[in-house]
């Protein structure tokens, strides 16, 4: 009796020590299959600018971009899944790529796509000329109405007004026909006007508003006093009107104002240009922005103008 006990607590000790091994056996390759999918399922994603495909592969060759596209250059392998979005890729987009631990490509993201120095010239040229035809039509053959004052003579307030509101549409036209070339009419519209551009368009109408305002105030103060209305009509002589008074005198605060427009626009027209080479894939994007330094220069010459327009006699400013 006592050995049959005996021997029926052996055979429970066995199995039971059986059974917790087979558990411990199940649990470890449990483990192991899970720390192997985790490592399966390891990526890297890189954002980098095509440089070449190979279709019989299939592979890739990008450069690593981070501000801009001068990192390292590394090839790989393109795995099935990533085919359909390699196929599609051209040199030079710009694309997020996802490569597992192997060095192969899981996810292709196109990003951006490069616009040529031609097509950019050639789009930008013809958002100018489509606003300068329709200022045309819509003042019946005669434009430069548009920046003739009162007077007579070419205004310093209402040119720079319309140059530059003339170049911010050209500028919104042009990203709307480049985004719709390039990507797609999915991406018709969804442009946004940044801080500082939005600040100086309003500068330059302020200006316009504000020395209209002045000379107009100076002029009606003339003929109530009796001495008669100081703008004497004239006829338009572009350089004259623009940096010289009404008597033929070079004015400073004339000379200043056209030369900081003429900046503002030069250095944003190069922006646009520049910043078009590369359109961003997205629903919503934004037009180039002003920096600070043309923002507080374009601030301070519409304000010195204003101001000489508010001191001096009407004709002399």
């Amino acid at each position: 009796m006592a050995i049959g006990k005996i021997c029926w607590i052996q055979r429970s000790g066995v199995k039971r020590i059986l059974s917790l091994s087979g558990f411990a056996t199940i649990t470890a390759i449990v483990a192991l299959l899970l720390s192997g999918s985790a490592q399966a399922e390891t990526t890297t994603s890189i954002k980098a600018r095509v440089d070449g495909r190979d279709t019989g592969k299939p592979s890739l060759t990008v450069t690593a971009c981070d501000s801009e596209c001068n990192g390292k250059l590394s090839t790989f392998v393109v795995s099935e899944k990533a085919l359909s979005a390699f196929q599609s890729l051209s040199n030079n987009d710009r694309v997020t790529l996802s490569v597992d631990s192997q060095s192969v490509v899981q996810t292709i993201v196109l990003t951006g796509r490069e616009v040529d120095k031609s097509v950019r010239l050639l789009v930008l040229g013809c958002s100018l000329l489509f606003c300068v035809l329709l200022t045309t039509l819509i003042t019946w053959w005669h434009p430069l109405q548009l920046v003739i004052g009162e007077d007579g003579r070419y205004s310093n307030s209402k040119l720079q007004m319309a140059a530059w509101f003339c170049l911010v549409i050209a500028s919104y036209v042009a990203m709307v026909i480049l985004r719709v070339y390039e990507v797609g009419w999915d991406f018709l519209g969804g442009i946004n006007i940044p801080n500082n551009l939005l600040l100086l368009s309003g500068m330059s109408g302020l200006t316009f508003a504000g020395a209209k305002g002045i000379t107009t105030a100076k002029i009606d103060a003339a003929l109530v006093a009796g001495h008669g209305n100081p703008k004497t009509a004239g006829v338009p002589n572009f350089w004259k009107d623009l940096l010289q008074n009404d008597f033929g005198v070079f004015d400073l605060g004339d000379f200043q104002m056209f030369v900081v427009t003429l900046l503002a626009i030069g250095m944003y027209a190069v922006t646009v240009f520049h910043a078009f080479e590369i359109i961003q894939i997205s629903q919503t994007t934004a037009l180039p922005n002003v920096d600070t330094t043309i923002l507080a220069s374009f601030g301070l010459g519409q304000g010195a103008y204003l101001t000489k327009k508010a001191v001096g006699n009407a004709g002399t400013s």
